[in-house]
């Protein structure tokens, strides 16, 4: 059933050469699971509901959190904390990875992966996110129905909440299409992802007539207005303001998105536009589209990566859609074909910047249809620094090194090809070019095949020293926490806690643990992409 979504998933395993587009991939750290708010009344009441109900009140992102609504599930249907978009044997990890951890738990940690990362560990984090796996096990104690439930929303909400933090957000819909859950918060988070992709058609027929009733008074005022019932629109959106069960933010931008006559097409902003209104802690998407209704537009550049999929519906500029796809293929969430398909799709008509690479890589693609190796080392002499400034290298070594290998390159150009084959998701071919170079070059090439790498010259930095260490032909001994853990069928928490210390500015101690645990788990692809990619790109977080 999934066969057609795994493939539009995150890249596992990227195509090698310059293939044109494929499908586009879609993930706001901001988007968390929202706790129950202070602001709700004395009695508990939800002030942006509509139909008076006592749940927990929307916080200030525009994100449902209820709780407590009965749902109902075939006796055989999967347990949601099991669903997925491939096999955890596709992304080479082990099904019963989560073992005895108890969901919440995992749930907390989930939350905790970083984004600003190695790509190689990036990938490894999407994997974990969208996998299927045996369910984790239940929270001790937990004997109850309700708590067992509790526990797996939190699981599958810290998921689908993560996801969307990568800027994932094609694959955090299709397994929510999956789940088929009628729980109110994944709803939201479905209506949200909608906004975002410019898809909202559906997403509003559930607002609208979905069962049970959708409880979010904006998100139905918005979809009424948008059905065309613009009297019901006004006339709900008057009741609950008159009630105070709106909030402020909603209140305001749902009133000028209702009045035709005050939208605003001019360059200043309209008078009723707070600086509270741009907060990107307060610009939920549905606050954020009702912001472009209005005629008072917020670049998306600025906001959380989930928002850049909005630059891409063809509405905007060239330039705002090349900025939008880069900061995309930097998350993961989408194929670097996709970029590639931007990056030619007509003549840069500026300098500097962006334009300088659109045009280094459209002389690249050039002189590969020639075949001629000066003209393409030449074009690629000229394109890797400004591939190397966007962060793009691990995208730009999918979509060329197979293609450049097998250039006639000579040369620091040929060298160069070798070391950008090292980010390929196979680095064995480019490894066997620089067997026979220098130093360093031996060093890569033996981390790449499994061989022991070759004491350095005039000493090794500490990350080289680590590497060389725990990347060798044999397993190196765990730190006897990590042992622990894994003994006692925690490996998914050992790992997940691993990750979470990899967040920006790498350390080398941190990440020489996390790639000792990543191959006594069998993760060895991962392990070594990982080093490759810490011992060749210059990140600074």
């Amino acid at each position: 059933m999934l066969a057609g979504l795994i493939g539009a998933a995150v890249t596992l395993a990227p195509a090698p050469g310059p293939a044109r587009a494929q499908a586009p991939l879609s993930a706001i750290d901001w988007l968390q699971s929202p706790a129950p708010s202070a602001s709700a009344g004395d009695d508990g009441s939800n002030a942006d509901a509509v139909d008076g109900s006592t749940h927990p009140v929307t916080p200030d992102t525009g994100d449902l959190w209820v709780r407590d609504i009965i749902t109902m599930q075939s006796i055989d249907a999967p347990r949601p904390e099991a669903v997925g978009l491939f096999p955890a044997a596709r992304a080479g990890l082990p099904a019963g990875l989560w073992g005895a951890t108890p969901a919440v738990e995992l749930a907390a940690l989930l939350r905790a992966l970083p984004t600003d990362t190695l790509p190689a560990l990036r990938r490894l984090g999407l994997a974990l996110l969208m996998a299927e796996f045996t369910p984790p096990a239940a929270e001790p104690g937990a004997a109850s129905d309700i708590a067992r439930q509790d526990a797996a929303n939190a699981f599958v909400l810290a998921r689908i909440d993560k996801l969307i933090a990568f800027g994932a957000l094609d694959q955090a819909a299709a397994i929510m299409e999956a789940l088929g859950s009628t729980d109110m918060a994944l709803r939201a988070r479905a209506f949200d992802i909608a906004l975002l992709l410019g898809d909202e058609g559906p997403a509003c027929r559930d607002v609208l007539e979905g069962t049970p009733p959708f409880t979010g008074a904006a998100q139905r005022i918005f979809c009424l207005a948008r059905d065309g019932r613009w009297a019901e629109a006004e006339r709900l959106h008057a009741q609950l303001s008159e009630a105070d069960r709106l909030r402020p933010l909603y209140r305001e931008l749902l009133a000028q998105f209702l009045d035709a006559d005050d939208i605003m097409h001019g360059d200043e902003p309209p008078p009723w536009l707070g600086e509270d209104y741009v907060q990107p802690q307060n610009l939920s998407p549905l606050a954020w589209r009702l912001l472009e209704a209005v005629g008072a537009p917020v670049a998306a550049h600025g906001l959380p990566v989930a928002f850049a999929h909005a630059d891409l519906r063809g509405t905007i500029g060239w330039r705002a859609q090349l900025e939008a796809a880069e900061r995309l293929v930097r998350a993961g969430a989408l194929p670097p074909n996709r970029l590639l398909g931007l990056y030619t799709e007509r003549h840069a008509a500026a300098s500097g910047g962006i334009w300088e690479r659109v045009r280094a890589i459209q002389q690249l693609e050039a002189a590969l249809e020639r075949g001629a190796g000066a003209p393409i080392g030449a074009a690629l002499e000229l394109a890797w620094p400004l591939i190397v400034d966007a962060e793009l290298e691990v995208a730009f070594a999918a979509l060329y090194a197979e293609a450049l290998l097998a250039a006639p390159l000579e040369g620091a150009a040929a060298q160069l090809a070798a070391t950008i084959g090292l980010l390929d998701a196979d680095p064995a071919p480019a490894a066997r070019r620089l067997a026979d170079g220098d130093a360093r070059q031996r060093f890569l090439a033996a981390v790449a095949l499994g061989a022991p790498p070759e004491p350095l010259p005039g000493g090794a930095t500490v990350l080289q020293q680590i590497v060389a260490e725990v990347m060798g032909p044999d397993l190196s001994d765990l730190p006897d926490g990590l042992a622990g853990q894994i003994a006692a069928g925690r490996a998914g928490e050992a790992l997940l806690i691993a990750l979470a210390r990899l967040d920006g500015v790498i350390d080398p101690n941190a990440l020489g643990n996390a790639l000792a645990l990543m191959r006594h788990l069998g993760l060895d692809e991962q392990a070594r992409a990982t080093a490759l990619q810490a011992l060749i790109l210059e990140r600074r977080g």
